[in-house]
């Protein structure tokens, strides 16, 4: 009997065989799953980060189109209109430019001076920045009208009539085309149809669409020197970025002759 117990006791000969084919078996399964939860978790994760930002983009984005929508400024609405044109990802861009520091200096630091000309013209000049995707355009006009009773002003020949002038110079800086900072410095003066006589005033006006940036502005000074008008103004630029704050103060000039625009700047004081 006891040896009957003895030989009822033993395990089967194919039970160890058995528990290791199980083991098998069971492992990679274990693994398997492991790794799937381990998986699904990184996907989730990577998911949850994907949707965070989407999501903070999609915010910063409409806090934009909102800001130009209650803009009173003019041209807000073709800003709006244009920024909404573009695709998302360039949407971000534009924002994320707007924001960088340096595109932001750059708008104070990158024109340059359009040097005097002995025959006064329409001036563009053209700043390629981040392959061309920001720009800084600088551009001059002059427009004139003729005194009462001299409706010639100046002739194919280039004499002068007497009148008045607003000459103006212009810095703008574009992202994707669209302008979101625009400074403008002009003078008004008059001639007699030789010469200069009278320098009446300066005056500015800003475009900003660029929640990172603030401008204000001092007073705008006109003056009469060595035949010449000129007026000036000096920008008031503030620069916030993450936080910090940068203090950039520029003077904007333009200077006329008899015949319309002669040179202009913008530069660090």
């Amino acid at each position: 009997m006891f040896r009957w117990l003895a030989e009822f006791r033993k395990p089967p000969p194919n039970v160890k065989g058995f528990r290791s084919a199980m083991s098998k078996v069971i492992t990679p399964r274990r693994t398997a799953a492991v790794l799937a939860v381990v998986a699904a978790t990184t996907l989730m994760g990577t998911a949850n980060a994907s949707a965070s930002l989407i999501s903070q983009d999609g915010m910063r984005i409409a806090a934009y189109q909102n800001s130009l929508k209650s803009s009173t400024e003019e041209g807000a609405a073709d800003a709006l209109r244009d920024f909404d044109a573009l695709t998302h990802d360039k949407q971000v861009k534009f924002l994320n430019y707007a924001e960088d520091p340096e595109n932001l200096k750059a708008l104070l630091e990158e024109v340059a001076d359009v040097p005097e000309t002995a025959n006064p013209a329409p001036v563009h000049q053209l700043v390629n920045l981040k392959g061309g995707d920001v720009q800084i355009a600088s551009d001059s006009e002059a427009a004139f009208t003729a005194d009462a009773g001299d409706a010639s002003g100046i002739s194919a020949a280039g004499k002068l009539h007497a009148g008045w002038w607003d000459t103006t110079y212009t810095v703008r800086q574009k992202i994707f085309g669209i302008t979101i900072t625009k400074l403008s410095v002009w003078v008004n003066y008059h001639t007699n149809g030789s010469k200069i006589d009278r320098v009446d005033h300066a005056d500015c006006g800003k475009r900003n669409f660029n929640g990172a940036v603030s401008i204000g502005h001092g007073v705008p000074k006109a003056q009469l020197a060595s035949g010449n008008a000129i007026g000036q103004v000096v920008w008031e630029g503030s620069i916030i970025y993450k936080g910090f704050g940068v203090e950039i103060d520029k003077r904007q000039q333009v200077v006329a002759n008899a015949y319309g625009f002669k040179s202009g700047y913008l530069k660090n004081i």
